[in-house]
This record gives C-alpha cells, structure tokens and sequence, in this order.
C-alpha cells in the first residue's frame, strides 16, 4: 500500500491526541486478545512446520532430550522424512490443478461479454503480481503447519498519478492475526485485521526517521508486552472497519419519472436529499404501496488502515475496498473445549514418522553391530593388554596379543568373540507398520506416491489414486474459497482504483491479444471495436480492441478448480492426436483444433490455414441450414413475385398500346374529317375569290377588300391550310398580274400597330411577326396607314 503523510502527527515529538490514544488502545487490545485466541494454535503450528522440514542436520523430528542421550551414547538418530513427501503429492497437485477465478454477470447491465473482459484483468492483475507464487507460499504453509496468507494492496506506479492493484506475498503467516470472530471461512466477515513485523531498531530508524524515538514503553503499559523491545520495533498495518448508522432510498422524480436509487443516503448529493425530502413531505400521509419512495435503515462500513509502530501511529490512510484485503487459507479447523485449532497435513503423521525413525535407527544400528560383538577373556589372558582390548571394535588391530601362561605357568584360554546375535525382523515388520499407518492416517497410498501394489489395472489405480484425492481434498477446496474471495476483493477494487481512462495489453486464455480500454465514462460495459486491418504480431496472436466500463453492471465470482490452462492444452493435443491416429478423417474434420491447441512456433499460422482447407458446414462458418433454407425459399419466393410483376407489367404495356393505337385512330379520324371539311371551306371560298376575281374590272379593289378580309380571317382562324392546301388559295386568279399584295385589315385611326396578331403567329426577335405554312416561315405582312389624299 502506498503510504500518505497526511496523518496528524509528523514526529514521535509531537503529542498524543485523545483520538489516537483511542485507537491505539483498541489495537492494542485486539492484538493481544488475538494473541490468547491462537497462542496454542501457533505452538503447534511451528513444531508442524519444523517437523514437516526436518532433515538429518536439524533433526526436527526428534525430541531434544532424545538426541542428546543416543548422542552422547553415539547411537544414530536418522531422520527418514516421509512426511515431505505426503505434504508434496497435495502441494504439487494443488500447482497443477490450481484454481482460477471465473467471473459472471449476475444483475443490472453486466453482460458476458463483460464479464470475460472483468476476467482477463483480474488475470492480468495475477500475472503482474506473480499470483501463482503468492498462492503456491500460502498453499505449502497451510498443509505443512495449517494455515496461510496472502494479502491484497494497492501500490502507485511511478511516473503517473495512476494506482495499480496486486496480490501480495505474506511471508511468514504468524505474522499476522485476524479477526478471531469470523464465521466465514475465508474471512470475508473480518472487522479488523494486523499485519505486523518486528524490526530491527537500526532499520527501523533508517525507514522512519522521523518516528525514531517511538516510546520506552508501548502504550505506557505493561499489559501488551512485545511492542517495543530492547532491540526491535513493532510495526504494524492495523485495518480497522467501523459502521455508522445510513439508510436506503430510493424515489420516481415526479417530473421526468426517472428513477433514482437504490442508493444510500450518504451517497446521495446535496440536490438528490432534497428532491427525497421534498417527495416525502408530499407523499408521507399516503399508503405505503401508493408512494414513490422507499427508504431503510442502514449501516455504512468503512475501512481505515493505521500503520503503528511502538507506542504511536505514524500514518493513517483510507481503504477504499469493503473487504478486509488479508485472505486466510485454513487447513483443517476445530474448536474444542474452546481453543481453536488449524491442523495441516503433518498432524496426522507425527507418530507414524517418528515409529519409522526409531525403528529406521535401531535397525542399522543393530546392523552395525554385527562384526563388533563382545570378547569373553579371562583378567589374566588380557593383562597387560586391556588398552588394545577396549579399542579392538573401534580399531580395526591386525594382531591382538595376550598371555598363553599365567604367573604359575598355566596355559590359559585365548579371548574369543561371542556368536552375533541373530538378524531379529521386528525393526523391518515396526517400520513396515509405521509406512502403512502413514497411509492410513493421510488417506494416500501407494498408487498416490509413485509405488507398486495389488492393483494392476489402470481402472484400479486410478481408483485408488481417487480415494487419496477425496481424503486431502479439503486442502485444495479451501484453496479454492481463498482463490474466490480474492476474486472479491478484485471486483469490488477494480473499478475504484481504475477510475480514470487506461489502456491494458491482456493475453488472454486463448493465447489472443487484447487491447483493453477501461473507459469509467463509456455507456456500455462492454464494446468491441471495429476491426480494421488488426495486425498480427510475431507470434500470429489475434488482437482484439475493446472498450471496457468495470463500474457498470453487477458481477460474482466463483473459482473452478482443475488443471491449468497449460496442462489442459496438453492433455488436449495428446488425445486429439491420438484420435487422429485412429481416424484418418479426423484431420478433414477438425484438424484446425489439433494444431490450435498445440504448443510449438508456427502452429497458429497452421491452423489458420488448415481451417480454410475444411468444409465451412463442419467449420461453422457456413449459414445454419434451416436459415439457409429458409433463405432460399424466401429468395423462391422472391424471384416468382418479380416474374409475376414482370407478367403484368407486360400485359400492362400491352393494353396500354393498344389503348393508345385506337386513341391515336380516332385522333386521326377526327383530323382527316377535320381537314376534309376545311377542304371544303377552303374550295367554296376559293370559288367565290375567283368568282370575284373574274369579275373583270368593274368591280374596285374598295369593293373587293370587304370580302378578301373576311376570308383570310375565316382561314387564319381555321388554323391555316395543311400541306396539301392547294396554292390557289393563297393566291386568287387575275391577282398576280397588275394586283395588289392581299393585307391585313387596318385598324382603327390608321394604328398598324394595334391590328390583333394572327391566330397561329410567332414573334421573332427582331420585333416582325410570322406564321408557318408549307414553304417554312412567312413574315406577316401589316397594312401601312392610309393617309387622306
């Protein structure tokens, strides 16, 4: 945890206030009632932990007073740790079948894919904190001795103003007490927690300068011994949680009808405690199912670390997590005439080890005594010669001497070795019994420790080997509720910590990279960003851009034991290769998955490409077949409409020419009758202009005028003659020879300009107006104004 220096007091120089003092006595007396609770718990603890590492140097394995009198007796204390190896099979398949944590969405707008996101950063989280060390430490301690920790703590990274979030080791679990009146087991209902470590003055003043001179004695008391020794410093990471009282609210604003809450009225701003109050007022008298507000009684927790050394706090800082972030992993608990207990593994197999130790011992002893047994001597025979005598089963003498005569010169009797006790099978048949009381009392035997027995078939073993996992599977069960809670803390850590726009590089479980964008702001748990010429890196992982909000959406944790991901990997190749060994079609069908799964360079790029070579139908990359045949029917369906349309629109242009070949008929009827009656018109006028024409001189152009007007009016109004007119019209007999151009009616006062245009006459930009007949464009001539003669 990254410390502040914003606490009250700055040096040990500066006075004790009654806040503190509080709080330091509340420590204080905590720690110590720890202490009591788990002071027998500890002694066995570290006589567990010595004895599950014994060797033949520290002989942890035997009791002192029996080491010091086979010592001094020179009779051997060998140390044949069969325990080590009972705890290694939990241990070590505890590091191959090791729990992870999956994440699910369980309320508001959490989504899977969210979810899966929520999961990769807490296995980025892991994996920059070495998580699997952490839990591998706490795992050996809790089956060696009977319990572990790891801890939780959030840490600035330099450089920036952000904080990252990592799982700690916990080096020695005795350095730590928590909350004694837990229920759950993995200590998620904790109130309190220390962390502590004695220190070295020296290094302790090096690290705190300021907090040199902490106090002679801790708290003034003598009550809390340990605090402050002559030679060390306690320093302590005390996590507090305190609650004061809240309540629960919730309201419809009136106006909008947005719904606000559930939230606690100590989260709620200044604005939102009025909108509350002000709808309670209105509604209060109401009954209950008729309001639109609700509100309860609730506690609000908080967590507070205070880091204290001697007899003061020397830093104080705010938790922002709801959990306590110290995670226990028990091994075996009972509470038995009121004293708590965590055994480990090493429990059960005390005596069993120290009968085979004994026996171990005493049988090469035995052994080694073979060549060395007793002389039978008279005094006489070795007088003289007793130094000799007394080192013959140390040294290995290659004459020993003696007297043949005594003083009186009789023969005497040369020493002989007494006959070697016989080979007594009692010390083989005691630590034959102790190896099988081992098995008995850890549940694991010998199909668990690599040996031969009566089961030969695989069937038979692997049963065997079940029945030992089911008796220590408790061990990896807790490891598991540790793994979880863990998870916990995460979730609820994450997006508190993660509160300001970063961008994550993941590699994820599928050996793909993902680009991860955790946005507080964005609308949307999750997004996906669209892919636009991802690039591959030199590992041919696929890249992945999303956008991800951890804030948004509800979200539990669970913990899947099993293999790791590796060894899933490989269990994977090795029976998908055996299959396709078996199956020549195998490869058609599912090749891509085998090399998928494989774990040498190149193998993505194969599978990529082996997939392109398999049916899209097998692959699933081709349509469903019930979309697709319903596609197709559709498509059916489709192109019959179109050719039905095609059909009418057919029958419609056909009607339609016909329609318009009988209309254009009669169009043309009626112009034929049309032009056929002016044909008539026009040849009874032509015979009355020749008429007139003929007339002979005695009719006056003034006579003539009337009626020349009166005709061309008639057939300019007409529409003018077709193009089969005949030019007679235009032009009376007798009126080229000597006549005069026919003009157009004058009007009144002599205007020419106010004569009516010609019914059919045009315009022309130069002001003259024309009419159109068989020869083309004719200017209309008008008549000049007369003048009075």
């Amino acid at each position: 945890m990254a410390w502040s220096t914003s606490f009250t007091p700055k040096s040990a120089a500066s006075k004790i206030s009654d806040e503190e003092n509080e709080i330091l006595l509340e420590a204080k007396k905590r720690f110590r009632a720890c202490e009591q609770w788990e002071q027998q718990a500890r002694t066995w603890f570290n006589y567990d932990y010595k004895f599950a590492n014994a060797d033949s140097n520290n002989m942890y394995q035997w009791d002192n007073w029996v080491v010091g009198d086979r010592q001094t007796a020179n009779r051997p204390c060998l140390t044949i740790n069969k325990t080590q190896q009972h705890n290694l099979q939990i241990i070590n398949d505890g590091k191959q079948n090791k729990p992870g944590v999956t994440i699910r969405p369980v309320g508001d707008e959490a989504s899977f894919e969210a979810a899966q996101v929520f999961q990769e950063v807490v296995r980025h989280i892991e994996y920059i904190s070495s998580a699997e060390n952490v839990y591998d430490n706490a795992a050996t301690f809790q089956v060696n001795a009977g319990w572990g920790y790891w801890r939780v703590s959030v840490e600035k990274i330099n450089g920036t103003f952000d904080k990252e979030i990592f799982i700690r080791r916990i080096k020695d679990p005795r350095s730590v007490y928590l909350d004694f009146n837990i229920n759950e087991v993995d200590g998620s209902d904790a109130w309190y927690g220390f962390i502590f470590d004695d220190m070295p003055k020296d290094m302790y003043e090096a690290k705190h300068p300021n907090f040199k001179d902490v106090g002679n004695v801790a708290f003034s008391s003598n009550d809390y011994p340990g605090w402050l020794q002559q030679d060390t410093v306690r320093v302590a990471e005390y996590y507090r949680k305190s609650a004061k009282p809240d309540k629960l609210v919730y309201f419809i604003l009136p106006i909008t009808q947005e719904e606000i809450g559930p939230i606690k009225w100590s989260k709620l701003p200044k604005e939102g405690k009025d909108q509350f109050n002000e709808i309670k007022a209105r509604e209060g008298n109401l009954p209950e199912e008729d309001r639109t507000y609700r509100e309860q009684d609730e506690l609000s927790e908080e967590i507070v670390c205070y880091k204290i050394a001697g007899n003061r706090i020397i830093d104080k800082k705010p938790w922002l997590g709801k959990y306590i972030p110290i995670v226990r992993l028990p091994g075996t608990e009972t509470v038995i005439d009121g004293i708590w207990d965590c055994k480990g593994h090493t429990r059960a197999l005390l005596d069993p080890q120290r009968i085979y130790n004994i026996n171990s011992s005493a049988n090469v002893e035995f052994g080694a005594l073979q060549s060395k047994s007793p002389l039978t001597a008279s005094p006489a025979a070795i007088e003289g010669h007793e130094e000799l005598y007394a080192r013959m089963n140390i040294d290995n003498a290659s004459v020993l001497l003696y007297n043949e005569y005594d003083e009186e010169g009789r023969k005497l009797s040369p020493p002989q070795r007494m006959v070697a006790p016989q080979a007594s099978p009692a010390y083989v048949q005691q630590m034959q019994i102790a190896q099988n009381e081992m098995m008995m009392v850890s549940g694991q035997y010998q199909a668990q420790m690599g040996e031969n027995e009566n089961a030969k078939s695989g069937v038979a073993i692997n049963a065997r080997q079940r029945q030992g996992d089911r008796a220590t599977y408790h061990f990896i069960d807790n490891q598991a509720i540790a793994i979880r809670f863990t998870g916990k803390i995460l979730i609820d850590l994450i997006p508190k910590i993660y509160d300001t726009k970063r961008v994550l590089r993941i590699e994820a479980k599928d050996n793909s990279i993902m680009n991860v964008t955790i946005d507080p702001k964005a609308e949307k748990p999750y997004e996906k960003k669209e892919a636009v010429d991802v690039p591959q890196n030199d590992n041919h992982q696929q890249i992945v851009d999303v956008i991800f909000n951890p804030s948004v959406g509800i979200y539990d944790v669970q913990a899947d034991t099993g293999p790791s991901f590796a060894t899933r990997r490989q269990e994977a190749f090795n029976a998908l290769t055996q299959i396709a060994a078996q199956n020549k079609e195998f490869m058609g069908i599912a090749g891509d998955i085998l090399w998928k799964v494989a774990d040498f360079p190149e193998a993505q790029v194969l599978a990529q490409r082996w997939r392109k070579i398999i049916p899209k139908n097998i692959t699933g990359d081709a349509m469903d077949p019930a979309i697709e045949e319903t596609m197709n029917q559709a498509a059916a369906q489709i192109e019959a409409q179109i050719a039905q349309i095609a059909k009418l629109t057919q029958e419609l242009e056909d009607k339609n020419r016909d329609l318009y070949v009988k209309e254009s008929k009669a169009e043309l009827d009626w112009t034929r009758a049309a032009v056929q009656e002016m044909r008539e018109d026009f040849n009874a006028m032509t015979a009355r202009l020749t008429a007139v024409g003929n007339a002979g001189p005695g009719i006056s152009v003034e006579q003539l005028k009337p009626v020349i007007q009166q005709t061309l009016l008639e057939i300019m109004q007409a529409g003018g003659p077709g193009a089969d007119m005949p030019e007679e019209v235009l032009l009376a007999p007798g009126m080229d020879e000597g006549g005069e151009p026919v003009g157009l009616p004058e009007g009144p006062q002599g205007d020419v300009d106010s004569i009516p245009e010609v019914p059919g006459s045009r315009q022309a930009k130069d002001g003259k107006h024309y009419v159109q007949n068989e020869n083309g464009w004719n200017e209309v001539i008008k008549p000049e104004a007369q003048t009075n003669a």
